[in-house]
């Protein structure tokens, strides 16, 4: 009995010594290993091995090396799958947006006015059900520092991104270097965003965590928009005109230029004006709809592997039969 009671307490101390996303795994496997041994009767052996363990040097067993390289993998799998699968959701609901509209415009009036809406609806409703199967990937994953989290969910989505636009250039595509400096800016701001939600979420702050880094992305996507717009549209002329100014459009409407892109509305505002506002969709059209989508899995990573991990199970010592 003794002996079956010392190997508990230090079986429970070498649990608490590894990682709290580990213990639970370790546990089990240590448990099993233990309870052959009791049955046995081998007491002694079943001391060593528990003292062993207590004693012993986190990440030398071969099978704490094999869980770690699981997760590893999945994590190289999570972080390397999820942005072209934010461009497939861009692809789908876009070819869905452009056959509904097909069925649409030969029965209502209003058909061309509601593409975008849909086609918002659409990817936003794909990108959450994305983002709820990477939270739950996220909970076999590598847990690392806020900021290489952040940065292991960016870089993939830039190099996503670099393959598209050297895709689009090879093709001939005008407007695909015209790209380049809103993707930047958007990967630039939202690196901080999720570091923070990261940060929030690793201290036990999971709704500020959220909501930090969905304001976060807001303001990178909506600055990134206002960048390209800004960079391929001219502003309109100041002071009176005797003619129509050429396509132009006024930045002071500049902040809501996101929303406009993601609703084709003004919002009931007088700027951007209907004019402005198709100049503005037809400059930047597929660029909102990316960032829409990559955002909600970005922000459920960023906070899923940033939150505690479970707590060790206790260890359940069988008795000497």
């Amino acid at each position: 009995m003794l002996t079956r009671r010392l190997a508990g307490l230090l079986l429970r101390a070498a649990v608490r010594r590894w990682p709290a996303e580990l213990r639970a795994e370790l546990a089990r496997e240590w448990a099993a290993e233990l309870h052959v041994l009791a049955r046995a009767g081998r007491r002694w052996p079943m001391l060593r091995f528990a003292a062993s363990l207590a004693a012993g040097r986190p990440a030398t067993p071969l099978v704490d090396r094999a869980v770690l390289h699981r997760r590893l993998w999945r994590t190289a799998g999570v972080l390397l799958l999820a942005p072209p699968a934010c461009v497939a959701v861009v692809a789908l609901t876009g070819l869905a947006m452009a056959m509904g509209y097909d069925q649409l415009a030969v029965r209502v009036a209003w058909a061309t006015d509601a593409q975008l809406p849909i086609w918002t609806g659409l990817t936003a409703c794909l990108a959450v059900v994305l983002a709820l199967a990477v939270t739950r990937a996220a909970r076999h994953t590598v847990r690392v520092g806020a900021l290489p989290t952040a940065l292991g969910v960016l870089l993939p989505i830039g190099a996503t991104a670099t393959v598209l636009l050297a895709l689009f250039a090879s093709r001939g595509e005008g407007g695909a270097l015209d790209m380049v400096s809103g993707t930047l800016l958007w990967l630039a701001l939202l690196t901080p965003a999720l570091w923070a939600a990261g940060w929030l979420a690793r201290r036990g702050r999971t709704r500020l965590a959220w909501l930090v880094g969905l304001l976060g992305a807001l303001v990178a996507a909506d600055a990134a928009v206002v960048l390209a717009v800004v960079s391929a549209i001219p502003a309109v002329p100041v002071g009176p005109v005797t003619e129509l100014p050429a396509d132009a459009v006024d930045r002071v409407s500049a902040p809501l230029w996101l929303l406009n892109c993601l609703t084709d509305s003004s919002l009931g505002l007088p700027r951007p004006t209907d004019w402005e506002l198709f100049l503005i969709t037809d400059r930047v059209l597929v660029e909102p709809m990316f960032y829409l989508a990559c955002t909600p899995y970005a922000v459920a990573y960023a906070v899923a592997v940033a939150r505690p991990g479970p707590a060790a199970e206790p260890v359940a010592v069988p008795s000497v039969a």
